[in-house]
Formats: C-alpha cells, structure tokens, sequence
C-alpha cells in the first residue's frame, strides 16, 4: 500500500477524523469532507507563501506550487501522474470551498473545520 506523503499526513489530525467520522454520513461524503479539509489547509499554505487571498490563486500557480514542493516530493510513490492528480484535486477544492464560504459569509481562509464539516451535513445528510 502506498504511503501517503508526509506534507500531507500532517494536514488532519486523528481527533479532527474522529470529528468527521462522529457525523454518521456514508463514507464517500466523509471522504469527501477529509479531502476538502486537506486542499483547504494545503492552500492555506500557498496563500500564505504567495501572500495571495486563497479566492485569487490561478490553477497555474497551484499547479506550480504542487510541482515544486519538496515536501510532497519525499513521498515514495510521488511521480508525474501523483503531481498532475493533485493539483486539480486541490484546484477542484476551491468549488466547494468557495460555496462553503460564501454560505458561511467569511473568505475561504477563515473557515473552521466546523463549518466545512456542517456544510458537508448540510448538503449530504440524510
């Protein structure tokens, strides 16, 4: 089994998966809610470094970014396909992310693992 890379083990911790598990929604929304939650933190660290709001990165730069991190690049089963992959997987996050805090009336930086978790129930709870 591939290991996940170490830039992204760091990005929820075992309390914010139990946080996330508590919600009782089938597994893909929960899935899909830890995915979020990583692509939210990751270009929190982008928008950090660039000093640009996360609302005005460009695929381009993220793509960039992805590419360059070293950090992402320690992992052993990190290759070409893996980079491609998660940029547009991050890139995608901003959808949800975007609706999450246009929902919420804050930028998407300011959101809380609270309000993308209620968004998730919200939108996908039974």
């Amino acid at each position: 089994m591939a290991e996940i890379p170490q830039a992204l083990s760091s990005l929820l911790t075992l309390e914010e998966n139990a946080q996330i598990d508590q919600t009782m929604l089938p597994t893909r929304e929960r899935f899909s809610i830890r995915l979020t939650v990583y692509c939210w933190r990751y270009l929190q660290q982008l928008s950090a470094k660039l000093q640009t709001p996360i609302e005005s990165l460009q695929p381009e730069q993220i793509n960039e970014w992805v590419s360059k991190d070293t950090q992402l690049q320690e992992g052993q089963h990190v290759d070409a396909d893996f980079i491609d992959w998660f940029s547009y997987l991050v890139t995608s996050s901003l959808k949800p992310l975007g609706a999450i805090a246009q929902q919420n009336q804050v930028h998407i930086h300011d959101l809380t693992l609270d309000t993308v978790i209620h968004w998730y129930v919200q939108s996908f709870g039974s």
